[in-house]
C-alpha cells in the first residue's frame, strides 16, 4: 500500500490537481483520469480481505485533495465492488469481480430503497424483479458502466433487493441531470425506474434493513475522507501562503483516529463525520481569508474549496450527522 500512496500522490500532483479547476469550470472529467486510476489499481483498493485501512484512507484523501469530482465518481465504485465480490450469486460474482477489480467495469450506486420512506421498490415477477420508483442521486452517469441499486422488497418491507443495472437510459429508465454547486462534473442524476426488469442473474444479494443499517458504518467511515481530503488540500495551500496550519493538521489527525476507532465500536462514526465536515468548512474559510480578495473570484482554489467543503456538510448525511453539525454550527438544535 505504500506504493499506492506514492501513486496517489503522483496522480494528484501531476494529473488531478493541475486540471481540477478546468474540470470544475467545464463540468467534464477527462476519461484519462479514470483510466489512470484503473492502471494504478485503485478500483480494486477496497476488495481484499487484508486492506491496510490507514493507507486506504490516505489514498482517498490524497486523491480528493487533487480533484473532488474525479474522486467522488471513483469512490462510488467500492461498495458495489465489495458486494459483488462476496455475493452468493456465484455466476454474477464470476462474471463481474475481476472486471470491477481492474476497473474495466466501473460502477455507480444507489441506496434509494434503504430510506425510511423507500423511493424505489422491487416487485417479484417470473425470473426476477421489476423496479419502480426513483433513485434521487446516482453519480457518474455516462462515466460508469453499471449501477448497484438497492430497492425495497415489495413483499417484505424489512428486506432490500440488491441488483446490478446497466447505466443506460431506456424507455423504462430515464435520468435527469442535477446541477451541483460542487463536483458538478461528477454527472449526478435523478433516475426514474418505470418497470425496469432485472433477471435473477443480476441480483447480487438480499439484505435485511437491520443488516444494512449495521453495515452503513463502513460507508460513513469511508465518506469521512471527502471532508478530510478537502482539509488536506487547504492545509497544504495555507502552508504555501505562510500560514501555520499545525492546529488544523492536529485536529484532522484526531478526527481520522475517531473515524477509524468507530470501525471497532470505540467511537461514534456519525459524530466524527460531523467534526470532519465542520473542520473542512473552517479550513476552507481560513484559506479564503489567507488568500484575500482574490478568493471571491469564481474558480480560484480557495473559492472552489469553500464550495466543496460545504458539499461535505450534506453528502451521505444522516439525521445524527445533521444534528451534530447543527449543534456545532448553530448551537443545540431545537426539537420540533
Amino acid at each position: 500500500m505504500t506504493s499506492w500512496i506514492e501513486s496517489a500522490q503522483r496522480l494528484a500532483e501531476e494529473v488531478l490537481a493541475p486540471q481540477a479547476s478546468a474540470v470544475d469550470s467545464s463540468g467534464d472529467i477527462p476519461r484519462e483520469h479514470f483510466d489512470q486510476l484503473a492502471e494504478a489499481g485503485f478500483y480494486g483498493a477496497a476488495m481484499g480481505d487484508d486492506i491496510d485501512l490507514a493507507a486506504f484512507t490516505e489514498v482517498g484523501e490524497i486523491l480528493i485533495a487533487g480533484c473532488l469530482a474525479t474522486s467522488f465518481v471513483w469512490a462510488q465504485h467500492h461498495g458495489v465492488a465489495r458486494r459483488v465480490a462476496t455475493s452468493p450469486n456465484h455466476e454474477l460474482r464470476e462474471r463481474f469481480t475481476e472486471d470491477l477489480r481492474t476497473g474495466r467495469v466501473r460502477s455507480g450506486v444507489s441506496y434509494a430503497g434503504a430510506a425510511d420512506q423507500p423511493a424505489l421498490i422491487a416487485r417479484r415477477t417470473d425470473g426476477g424483479y421489476v423496479l419502480e420508483g426513483t433513485a434521487p442521486f446516482i453519480t457518474g452517469w455516462g462515466l460508469v458502466d453499471i449501477v448497484g441499486v438497492m430497492a425495497r422488497d415489495a413483499d417484505d418491507d424489512g428486506s432490500l433487493i440488491s441488483v446490478i443495472v446497466p447505466a443506460e437510459e431506456s424507455a423504462a429508465l430515464r435520468v435527469r441531470p442535477i446541477p451541483l454547486t460542487a463536483a458538478d462534473a461528477s454527472r449526478t442524476v435523478t433516475a426514474t425506474f418505470d418497470g425496469v426488469r432485472v433477471a435473477d442473474a443480476e441480483v447480487d444479494n438480499r439484505v435485511s434493513m437491520k443488516s444494512f443499517h449495521a453495515s452503513y458504518i463502513i460507508a460513513a467511515w469511508r465518506n469521512g475522507s471527502l471532508a478530510l481530503g478537502i482539509v488536506r488540500r487547504c492545509i497544504a495551500e495555507l502552508g504555501r501562503l505562510g500560514v501555520d496550519p499545525a492546529a488544523l493538521a492536529d485536529e484532522s489527525a484526531a478526527i481520522r483516529k475517531e473515524l477509524d476507532a468507530a470501525l471497532l465500536g470505540q467511537s461514534d462514526v456519525y459524530l466524527a463525520r460531523a467534526r470532519a465536515a465542520e473542520l473542512a468548512m473552517r479550513a476552507a474559510s481560513a484559506l479564503v481569508t489567507a488568500t484575500g480578495s482574490a478568493a471571491i473570484t469564481r474558480g480560484t482554489l480557495a473559492e472552489r474549496s469553500l464550495r466543496e467543503a460545504a458539499f461535505t456538510l450534506v453528502f451521505g448525511s444522516r439525521p445524527t450527522i445533521k444534528s451534530a453539525l447543527l449543534d456545532r454550527l448553530a448551537g443545540p438544535a431545537v426539537s420540533p
